[in-house]
């Protein structure tokens, strides 16, 4: 997989790796999934690869040309779609997967946006809103977060729209843990 400067790069992050592993175990195949936030696509690939309809989405640009280069280098038919969240994207999808960023810090540039959530962690204020009415239509959401993450605020954001996380899979490398979570509505 090459990955471009600039993008989230899945090779160095375990959570990606980890998220990967986990669509794995699930059958996509004809299934429309998106990777919200896809850095250089690695998700999106298996996903491909596994049969599913792939739409790969990112605010950065350059992530989006690493996706499509990725893909081709692959042979895989993946749709890329540049935008801040859901913004340009379809209303329903069978599955979407999110590895956000969640340090609390505004981010200056497309690079930095795969890392900070804001101040006010402002990423996950406008995304769980979103995500609720998905869930409510009928989409599984999977998240990965970092299992030594203070969760508490960005949980309380996810109740605030009906949505809680059970976790699906983790992992510890390193002494960080990483963890899939999947999104749901009681």
């Amino acid at each position: 997989m090459m990955v471009l400067p600039g993008v989230f790069h899945p090779g160095i992050f375990i959570s990606t790796g980890l998220m990967a592993e986990h669509m794995t175990s699930i059958d996509l195949s004809g299934r429309s999934f998106l990777e919200l936030g896809a850095g250089a696509g690695r998700v999106a690939l298996i996903a491909a690869r596994r049969g599913a309809h792939v739409v790969a989405s990112d605010i950065n640009p350059g992530a989006i040309d690493n996706v499509k280069l990725n893909a081709e280098r692959n042979g895989l038919k993946v749709d890329t779609v540049i935008s801040d969240l859901f913004n340009e994207l379809p209303q329903h999808f069978d599955v979407i997967t999110i590895n956000p960023p969640y340090y609390k810090y505004d981010p200056k540039t497309d690079a930095e946006k795969a890392f900070f959530a804001g101040s006010g962690h402002n990423y996950f204020v406008r995304l769980f809103p979103e995500l609720a009415s998905r869930i409510r239509n009928g989409t599984q959401v999977f998240m990965v977060l970092s299992g030594d993450l203070d969760r508490r605020p960005i949980d309380e954001m996810a109740r605030n729209s009906g949505i809680s996380f059970t976790e699906v899979r983790r992992k510890v490398f390193l002494g960080e843990a990483q963890v899939v979570f999947v999104l749901t509505l009681p």
